[in-house]
């Protein structure tokens, strides 16, 4: 008989005889008739009083066990053909069903992946098209642009050369009166040249991570992991089977869903580093290497990695807090003190696009174009809510203390709030709370770098949350001077980077 193991279902033993032979194996002439239950083997009369004689206390005479014996075969007999057998019948029947049922399963399973692939395929070809039919349509309307600008400096030379030659002949020959009218003429004129239109106005930004982007816009495929074997079956099974899991790293980080992990480097990568004359409370990088600057005045700064101001924007309230559109790229303000939120416009000048019952302290624009603002006073006191870019609410969350900063996952849409006192709060696209992290595995640090035990909830203080491209969360604790960095569930992960001033 097989086991699970593919191997005899009988237990190993030294046998002494054959099965069923009656004769001894030692003393060949004699019958057993004994069973030697320290030994567990049947023995003759020659054996009782020479190689078992110890064990004399022990002996039965097999024709006295012969009854007991039989009622246990009997009950092996009765249990393996009522009970043991259909069921063995009954799971070789059941498993060739899944057996016949497996190709088809995958068969589908296959064809779901490829037509979705396929679908995915030609929403991106449709949404190429649609970008190359609005290139199409802004070059015809740059050309149509310049070439107007053109015929306007054709038509301005024109004249000016017919006036040239006008006032030299009315400075040779002309009466006083022409000459006066000349000169009216003349100070009547523009003199400017118009400059030439701006056309650089459309912009293509590659995805920066288009991979986990693509794999998530395909779908999931969820692999069990505790017993499926890779590659062919081999014969019997075993206990230890290999199995599909992801690869996995001493120094791992882990993704909002849990499921995907990827190697970190042991310290960031320092791109540039300079001195910043002004204070910062917000920072919006862009797809190109530079990055806004706010500092809680009227004005936002435009810089490169070098620290130069190459932009600068005024309004005429103070600006809390800034975001990028992550689609079209435009800078957003969080306008204090007259409860607006404003979108720079191509011609870098803030345009309101809604007004606030509350004024606005803390603001992030998510991919799916809403803006997500923190708010303070109003009828509803200290809140987060969702609004369209006309300033419909959709969504609202009542908050116990103040929100110093927004971010959202690219990956699962959540929401990361920093709550003062509250640590961080990860909501869903609807504001429904999901997790909120207090610190949970950062190490408290005593007098100088001493470790004395987790933070606790009250000592967590961070400032600053955003989301990396894998779904995790990025904290600035300004307290520590560190960089934390948590998955999206809430797990602490590693601290990033230590740093001798403040981090906000």
């Amino acid at each position: 008989m097989a086991s699970k193991s593919g191997q005899s279902i009988i237990k190993a033993q030294y046998h002494f005889r054959p099965k069923g032979q009656q004769k001894c194996e030692v003393h060949k002439q004699n019958d057993v008739i004994f069973l030697c239950q320290d030994c567990n083997i049947l023995i003759c009369s020659k054996c009782s009083i020479t190689l078992h004689k110890k064990h004399i206390d022990s002996f039965l005479e097999i024709s006295d066990i012969k009854t007991r014996h039989n009622q246990i075969l009997q009950d092996f007999v009765n249990e393996t053909e009522n009970v043991n057998i259909p069921k063995l019948n009954q799971e070789i029947i059941s498993s060739r069903t899944k057996k016949t049922a497996c190709k088809p399963m995958y068969d589908k399973l296959r064809k779901n992946i490829i037509d979705n692939t396929k679908k995915c395929k030609l929403e991106l070809d449709k949404i190429t098209e649609d970008y190359i039919a609005l290139c199409d349509k802004m070059e015809v309307a740059a050309m149509d642009l310049i070439q107007t600008h053109i015929t306007d400096l054709e038509s301005r030379l024109k004249t000016l050369r017919e006036l040239s030659s006008e006032y030299k002949q009315t400075l040779q020959t002309g009466t006083s009166v022409l000459v006066y009218d000349s000169v009216t003429e003349i100070r009547e004129m523009d003199p400017d040249i118009p400059p030439t239109p701006n056309i650089d106005m459309a912009q293509f930004t590659p995805g920066m991570d288009r991979l986990s982007h693509l794999k998530q816009a395909l779908g999931n495929l969820k692999l069990p992991t505790d017993h499926l074997q890779v590659g062919s079956a081999t014969s019997g099974h075993s206990d230890q089977r290999p199995v599909v899991r992801p690869k996995q790293s001493t120094e791992a980080g882990q993704a909002s869903t849990g499921e995907v992990r990827y190697k970190l480097r042991d310290r960031p990568t320092v791109m540039s580093q300079f001195p910043y004359p002004d204070g910062i409370t917000s920072i919006c990088p862009t797809s190109d290497g530079r990055a806004w600057l706010c500092d809680w005045t009227n004005t936002v700064n435009l810089i490169d990695n070098q620290g130069q101001v190459i932009q600068t924007i005024r309004h005429s309230s103070y600006i809390t807090d800034i975001s990028l559109d992550p689609t079209t790229g435009r800078l957003w303000l969080c306008c204090y003190s007259d409860k607006t939120i404003c979108e720079v416009s191509t011609s870098h000048k803030p345009v309101t696009r809604f007004t606030t019952e509350g004024y606005p302290y803390s603001l992030c624009v998510t991919r799916e174009g809403r803006a997500v603002v923190y708010t303070v006073g109003g009828r509803q006191g200290y809140k987060v809510g969702v609004y369209t870019v006309d300033g419909q609410e959709l969504h609202t969350h009542i908050v116990e203390g103040e929100v110093l900063s927004i971010s959202q996952c690219g990956v699962t849409g959540n929401i990361a709030v920093v709550v003062d006192y509250k640590g961080i709060i990860v909501y869903n696209p609807t504001l429904q709370p999901l997790v909120n992290y207090r610190g949970e595995g950062i190490q408290a640090r005593g007098e100088g770098i001493q470790v004395r035990g987790s933070v606790t909830p009250d000592e967590f203080s961070p400032r600053t949350v955003v989301y990396d491209s894998k779904g995790n969360i990025v904290i600035g604790y300004m307290t520590r001077k560190t960089i934390e960095l948590i998955s999206g569930a809430g797990k602490y992960i590693k601290t990033l980077h230590t740093n001798k001033g403040d981090r906000e």
